[in-house]
């Protein structure tokens, strides 16, 4: 079961990645070809790619009227709206964007297309992760910890397996590659980096969970603001926390029940 959940985490992880690269591909093509379009549409948004795959350019906003324009529907359900198609077109009359070649064109259309098929695979994998979680005791116990939802669970488990195989909290902290909090967070870093220890990708995978626990999590929120009134930076204090969160991890793991705060 683990070694399952691991390798459609792993996969759908590769196709995020993926699906960002294409993101930043149709950014600086729109940086050349219609450089406004992100005044009015966020690029990272099924809308953005959805209009992109029929108007590349800003050239190619210039024979397509705004009803046209207003019911071209996205994501299945949405439409584009009369007050965006009517910005979008008179502000393609007037753009500064110089690349409007049909190989240009085609290229973002192919790029969009790219990134339609792997937003629908990472969807796929997503149910097929989210129906390997449900039989798994320890990944649901997890999600009793405000913070951590079933893809960051479903992530823990994949990369660690059952957390309470380590020896202690200090351990799986270690392997995470989580440092005891040193500094005082007021002196000036030097500028070498420390070794690469831990792993790396289940690190990215906590700092989210965190960012969203010190809000929503009291007993995180309350070692959070101590650090700040402390005198730590924000980032030193959201480390910290990943640290704070990793005990009650190999607590739940360990005891095979939910996760119950004690707020001090």
């Amino acid at each position: 079961m683990t070694a399952e959940l691991r390798e459609l985490v792993r996969l759908r992880t590769r196709y995020v990645d993926e699906h960002s690269d294409r993101m930043r591909q149709v950014h600086r093509a729109v940086d050349l070809g219609f450089p406004e379009f992100t005044r009015h549409v966020r690029m990272n948004t099924v809308l953005a790619t959805a209009i992109l795959a029929r108007y590349p350019t800003a050239r190619s906003f210039g024979n397509v009227s705004v009803r046209k324009l207003a019911c071209l529907t996205y994501d299945g359900r949405h439409q584009v709206g009369e007050v965006l198609a009517r910005a979008l077109i008179e502000t393609a009359k007037i753009s500064v964007g110089s690349h409007h070649s049909e190989a240009y064109g085609l290229q973002v259309k192919y790029t969009c297309s790219d990134m339609e098929l792997l937003r629908n695979r990472v969807k796929q994998l997503d149910q097929e992760i989210e129906g390997k979680f449900q039989t798994h005791e320890v990944g649901k116990l997890l999600t009793t910890i405000d913070g951590i939802g079933s893809r960051t669970a479903a992530c823990l488990i994949a990369e660690l397996g059952d957390p309470s195989r380590f020896r202690d909290a200090a351990a799986l902290a270690s392997y995470v590659g989580v440092p005891r909090l040193r500094q005082s967070g007021k002196r000036a870093l030097s500028g070498a980096r420390g070794l690469p220890l831990g792993n790396a990708r289940l690190r990215h995978r906590l700092w989210m969970p965190t960012l969203v626990a010190v809000r929503k999590n009291p007993w995180l929120r309350v070692h959070y603001d101590r650090l700040l009134a402390a005198g730590k930076r924000p980032k030193v204090a959201i480390v910290a926390c990943v640290r704070k969160l990793l005990p009650a991890i190999y607590s739940v793991a360990r005891n095979r029940r939910s996760f119950v705060p004690h707020v001090r």
